[in-house]
C-alpha cells in the first residue's frame, strides 16, 4: 500500500490508484491545470472511505510505501480498477493535449490565467 501526501494529511490507498493519482497530477502540473479525483483510502481503523483530492498546477502531493504498523490495520490492498483506468485515461488525454478536454459528464475546475 502507498500513502498520498498532502497539505492537509496522508491517505493510505492502494499502489495502483496511488501511481495513477501522481501520474495524472504531473501530466496536470505539466499543463498548468488542476483537476479534482475521488479515490477511495483507507482510514486508521481500516474502513474504506472516498477522498475528494485537488491535484495539478501548484498542489504540493507527495506518494510513499506504507508499511502498516497499527495492530487495527489488516494491510489489505485497495482495489479500484475502473478509477485507475480512468485516472490512466486522463493523464494521457492531457499529455496528449496539454489541457483538460470538456466531457460533458465531468466537470472540471480549471485557473484562468495569462501570460
Amino acid at each position: 500500500m502507498k500513502r498520498i501526501l498532502t497539505t492537509v494529511g496522508g491517505f493510505q490507498t492502494g499502489d495502483d490508484i496511488a501511481d495513477a493519482v501522481i501520474v495524472y497530477a504531473l501530466a496536470l502540473a505539466r499543463a498548468h491545470q488542476t483537476d479534482t479525483v475521488d479515490i477511495p483510502y483507507r482510514t486508521e481503523r481500516g474502513a474504506v472511505e472516498r477522498l475528494e483530492l485537488r491535484i495539478g498546477w501548484l498542489v504540493d502531493i507527495g506518494v510513499v510505501q506504507d508499511r502498516a504498523t497499527r495492530e487495527d490495520i489488516d494491510g489489505t490492498e485497495t482495489f479500484e480498477p475502473e478509477t485507475v483506468q480512468q485516472l490512466r485515461e486522463d493523464a494521457l488525454a492531457v499529455g496528449g493535449h496539454g489541457y483538460v478536454p470538456q466531457d460533458g459528464a465531468r466537470s472540471w475546475p480549471k485557473w484562468e490565467y495569462e501570460l
